[in-house]
């Protein structure tokens, strides 16, 4: 799967293309050339004249839906299955270990977007690596003695 992905919008002024579709960050170029979002959207040009809106939404980083005049053209992350989304959460468990383990889980929950929506991952991996290190990591927060209200 392509990191980057062209959008159907058949009236547009240039080729309208998403870059980094598969990670947190993404841009929107037309014909290559990266464009501004201005005012929550982003103005792209029709060969009539005049111009339509492209927004995005969604509340998970490299989730988000993209609208075209409010019509759904581009879900991001469609590919991944509901059972490895909610996998992806598990190191918000490090909360329980004060500042330290939050800061972690923040970070971890950064990376295993990455993870989750790699399309070249097996599914299974995909499901268990966010697991897995959050439970490594909770042994080495508490191997090395960071408080916690539960142990």
């Amino acid at each position: 799967m392509e990191n980057t992905r062209r959008l159907d919008i058949p009236d547009a002024r240039g080729k309208v293309e998403v870059d980094g579709v598969l990670g947190l960050l993404y841009k929107i170029r037309i014909d290559g050339d990266v464009i501004k979002r201005r005012k929550g959207a982003w103005d792209i040009p029709l060969r009539k004249g005049g111009s339509s809106k492209l927004t995005s939404n969604g509340l998970i980083p490299g989730f988000q839906t993209l609208r075209l005049d409010g019509t759904p053209i581009l879900k991001m992350g469609a590919h991944v299955e509901p059972a490895v989304k909610v996998a992806m959460f598990a190191p918000l468990l490090l909360i329980l270990w004060s500042f330290v383990g939050a800061i972690l889980a923040v970070i971890m929950f950064l990376t295993n977007v990455f993870l989750v929506k790699n399309p070249q991952m097996p599914m299974g991996l995909r499901l268990a690596l966010p697991i897995i290190n959050t439970a490594v990591m909770a042994m080495v927060l508490t191997a090395l003695q960071v408080p916690s209200p539960l142990l």
